[in-house]
């Protein structure tokens, strides 16, 4: 008995069409898998590191809340040693050989008019900085190399590069992030430093630390551990750390009329002034490769 075949042209078509459909599935599957090798080798060959980091925020003094002092740093290059006991160890020492890509720092918004508050009236305080360090206020981000590293004593370091001068005025009461345009070259063990040429209000200090000419400082005790868990050194001499006015004329005292922060290329300095009990706040970010 002859048996009938019958085809179905659609159900053939359709077969086909799923083979076709399975077939380019199949080469963009090979493709982009083909491609997921590579990226992940990228990115296990690039390193990054943001310097200065730390989970606890910590925000400058001045501006508008007066529950602590107000402490700005002025005419100096410097690099935190120490931001906390439980942070990194010389957060701002380079790991390994890389590039510097972009830094940050952290900006109070210092009064620009005396203001009546707590039963006393408050000075203005950037016209007092201005008048003191300079306008306006500026920073820029520097590469330190220490030489004679066997040395007894405070630190030597030779400036071997730097960023360009950032004018800080229009980020005050902001973290203000700068990115190189010339990414800086940095090899292990390097420091990066922050240069100030005139004043910038990123400085960070306790309110236990405040300070009353008739009472002294607020709480003793505890300004004592600040001083150990937050330190900095300073492009300063050992003799003259303690910046100040005279009490009759308000002038800069010796020490704060010498100051002077390392900005030329090559040139040596002697980090004699070590401080404790605040933290410049700034961060670098550092990128390279395995």
């Amino acid at each position: 008995m002859p048996t009938s075949h019958s085809r179905n042209p659609h159900a053939s078509g359709a077969k086909l069409l799923l083979l076709g459909l399975f077939v380019l599935l199949l080469g963009s599957i090979i493709t982009v898998t083909g491609l997921i090798p590579a990226t992940i080798a990228d990115a296990k060959s690039e390193r990054r590191i943001t310097l200065g980091k730390a989970s606890r925020k910590l925000e400058p003094n001045c501006g508008k809340d007066f529950s602590r002092d107000c402490v700005v740093e002025g005419k100096v290059t410097g690099y935190q040693v120490k931001r906390s006991r439980s942070a990194r160890k010389r957060p701002f020492v380079v790991p390994w050989s890389g590039k510097v890509i972009s830094w940050s720092i952290s900006l109070a918004r210092p009064t620009t008019r005396d203001i009546d508050a707590d039963g006393a009236t408050r000075p203005a305080q950037k016209p007092f900085f201005d008048d003191l360090f300079g306008d306006p206020a500026t920073a820029r981000i520097s590469i330190l190399r220490r030489i004679k590293k066997n040395e007894k004593g405070a630190p030597q370091y030779r400036m071997v590069r730097q960023g360009p001068v950032e004018k800080l005025n229009p980020h005050f009461g902001t973290t203000v992030h700068f990115a190189l345009e010339r990414p800086l070259n940095v090899i292990r063990d390097q420091v990066v430093a922050l240069t100030i040429p005139t004043w910038a209000p990123a400085l960070w200090k306790p309110r236990v630390c405040n300070f009353n000419s008739v009472t002294g400082v607020l709480d003793p005790d505890a300004c004592r551990r600040a001083e150990e868990r937050y330190t900095w050194r300073a492009s300063r001499s050992a003799k003259l750390c303690r910046l100040g006015t005279t009490p009759n004329t308000g002038r800069p005292n010796k020490a704060l009329a010498n100051t002077r922060p390392q900005q030329k290329v090559n040139s040596e300095r002697r980090y004699g002034c070590y401080y404790g009990s605040n933290t410049l706040v700034y961060s670098a970010t550092v990128v390279g490769k395995d």
